[in-house]
């Protein structure tokens, strides 16, 4: 090999770094970051949280941008330096689309402070988006043959293979970040005194990795098991399948210790149109991949509604109830002259005056303002129940709040807390410790409250918020900021107080919240161009070959991702991971179209028959032409010999 060729060599592969980086060794990072979140200007957060720690996201935001950065710079570089040409096909049109309403969602949001900087428990800010599409696009671009696509998966393997290791560590009861030498590991210096206090408060047995939440897990590990199942099919070595069947073991404990059922069934609907692709590529096994799926839906209907399996699994998607048939408490109003508490169908007035002893006096009465009497249940902390059947479950007592007379309100032992003011009123003293006005939060009643493990109940609070991001979103990763958080019955009843959704659970739907309905298509369009052109592609092309096998895997792991991304969310812990491979799927598929020479219309089969055909003509007359060509210089020699004896025989005359 000459020296400007291993040269030559040597700087491809490291075009190679950034890839293998993003993809296998950002979501390895854990380490502790310090931030305000500058969220205690909103009534439903605590004003004194304002200072957090964060260990799983911020970092990986950070080099996810850094790497983004360095990407943009290699392609200027070589475009305007090397006079390279970037690669392109339409799917990036869509892509550039989505693009566009990230950047004018960004503009004008309303909360640019979050929107370039990121948000409590979540770091994906307008960069880290925009370093995504620019992974994407870069690995298209620079990964070219298909020993570059063996390089990545393999480097980038390492990463993905530390992840693994770690959460099949957790699912043992070993988890590394409970050892003193983990929590020296991923603290500051300055942190080291205090390490007894760090717990990340998960069950035991529980796998979350370095990725933090479990549920996150269902994007990562359902991704590479379909990758490493057809990287076994298509391996040729002996020691390659035995590593990949290791590998692929590691990651299916590591998603059961994450006990995310999203993630099954994700990888579950992921390989039932895998194999239905694979089936519609022979037409008698298209009979055969119709009749699986016809009796598919008809024994999961069976299965359903027989099993106690089924029934389980039939709840959890479709959920069970509706909060205001489970809960007796329905709505609250905080009036000028009382609260009224809907219990069920009854209307409870309550109210309070202060004695002359500086005693509390609680008031109640009914709808009809029939005063109820009350009987002391405790003593110590005098607490009263009601004497009406209609409110049997509820319990009333005085309280002080810093020196601020006061009343709770027990329904079914949950505490709710009132103060009247001079100005307002009854206020509601939220978990934040703020008075507010109650205000009920608009909700649809699409889904039931328990669906797919209480993302119902999300979700109906999110689509009403929808309506007013049809053009524009709120921004990249201000999902928290608009939709909203007062939502006091969802943290009484379902996911605890001062606890807040910073994500839909559903990528789909907080897309749209934050990069608005038009940017949410642009980018549901280019995934769906990538699928079904892969559908198209490994229906036709020669699966004996390896790099066949790898593509169809990344093929396969992209619509996993796709699949449970309907309930789940981005976050810089898996999307680099998602895009990479999204990339690396486009190139291989590129790659395959040229060498297969497929989806060349007849047409054009035909002129380049026609073409190779004048080609050989040419060829074939080559040789005449030649001959002639001899034939007539050969002439034109004896003329010009035969005047030159002529001119002789004249001068000798002479």
């Amino acid at each position: 090999m000459s020296k400007n060729v291993y040269a030559n060599k040597k700087k491809t592969n490291a075009l190679l770094i950034p890839i293998i980086l993003m993809m296998g060794f950002v979501p390895l990072i854990v380490h502790m970051f310090e931030y305000d979140a500058n969220l205690s200007q909103f009534d439903w957060f605590p004003a004194s949280s304002g200072l957090q720690t964060d260990f799983f996201f911020a970092w990986k935001m950070i080099a996810i941008v850094i790497l983004g950065v360095v990407m943009i710079g290699i392609m200027l570089y070589r475009y305007l330096k090397k006079k390279e040409q970037f690669q392109f096909e339409n799917s990036f049109y869509m892509l550039f689309v989505y693009a566009m309403f990230v950047a004018m969602s960004a503009l004008f949001s309303s909360y640019k402070y979050w929107v370039v900087r990121g948000t409590y428990e979540l770091f994906e800010p307008v960069w880290a988006v925009f370093a995504y599409m620019i992974l994407c696009y870069y690995v298209y671009n620079y990964v070219q043959e298909e020993k570059q696509v063996n390089k990545v998966l393999l480097w980038a393997g390492v990463g993905m293979a530390m992840v693994t290791l770690i959460g099949v560590l957790q699912y043992f009861g070993k988890d590394i970040f409970k050892t003193v030498f983990g929590k020296h590991l991923i603290t500051n210096v300055s942190f080291w005194d205090q390490l007894d206090n760090l717990n990340f408060n998960m069950a035991e047995g529980t796998s979350y990795t370095t990725l933090y939440n479990p549920n996150f897990l269902s994007f990562y590990f359902g991704m590479l098991i379909p990758l490493l199942a057809c990287l076994f099919i298509g391996a040729k070595k002996v020691w390659q399948r035995a590593a990949l069947v290791v590998a692929e073991i590691l990651c299916i404990i590591c998603l059961k210790g994450s006990g995310s059922d999203s993630g099954w069934m994700a990888v579950a609907a992921g390989a039932a149109i895998a194999v239905l692709v694979l089936l519609s590529r022979g037409k008698k096994l298209r009979y055969v991949g119709g009749a699986l799926v016809v009796a598919g839906i008809i024994g999961s209907i069976v299965i359903a509604n027989t099993t106690s399996f089924g029934e389980r699994i039939k709840n959890t998607i479709t959920g069970t109830y509706h909060m205001e048939d489970q809960y007796s408490l329905n709505d609250i109003a905080t009036n000028d002259e009382d609260v009224v508490l809907k219990i069920w169908d009854n209307a409870l007035s309550v109210s309070y005056d202060i004695a002359e002893d500086g005693t509390i006096q609680i008031l109640c009465k009914d709808s009809d303002g029939n005063p109820l009497g009350q009987t002391l249940a405790d003593e110590g902390t005098q607490t009263y129940s009601i004497d009406d059947e209609r409110f049997a479950n509820v319990q009333v007592q005085p309280v002080m709040f810093d020196q601020t007379a006061g009343i709770s309100v027990y329904v079914d032992g949950i505490s709710w807390n009132f103060v009247k003011t001079d100005d307002d009123g009854y206020e509601f003293l939220n978990p934040a410790g703020k008075l507010v006005k109650y205000e009920k939060v608009k909700q649809s009643n699409l889904f039931k409250e328990d669906a797919m493990s209480f993302r119902g109940h999300i979700w109906n609070t999110t689509i009403p918020v929808l309506g007013k991001h049809v053009f524009v979103g709120s921004g990249a990763n201000t999902y928290l900021l608009e939709r909203p958080q007062n939502d006091y019955f969802g943290q009484a009843y379902i996911y605890g107080f001062n606890n807040y959704d910073v994500k839909a659970h559903c990528w789909y739907l907080q897309q749209w919240v934050e990069t608005g309905l038009f940017g949410t298509l642009a980018l549901i369009g280019f995934l769906l161009w990538y699928i079904i052109r892969s559908v198209r592609i490994y229906r036709r092309v020669d699966l004996h070959e390896h790099l066949s096998w790898v593509g169809f895997g990344l093929f396969a792991a992209v619509l996993v991702y796709v699949i449970a991304a309907v309930a789940n969310d981005s976050n810089v812990c898996t999307a680099p991971v998602f895009w990479g491979m999204l990339g690396l799927g486009m190139a291989v598929n590129r790659m395959l179209v040229t060498k297969e020479n497929l989806f060349v219309k007849a047409e054009d089969t035909q002129t380049t028959e026609n073409d190779n055909a004048e080609v050989q003509q040419k060829n074939d007359a080559a040789p005449v032409n030649e001959s002639v060509k001899a034939e007539n210089k050969n002439g034109k020699q004896k003329a010009s010999s035969k005047k030159q004896s002529r001119k002789q025989r004249k001068n000798q005359k002479k």
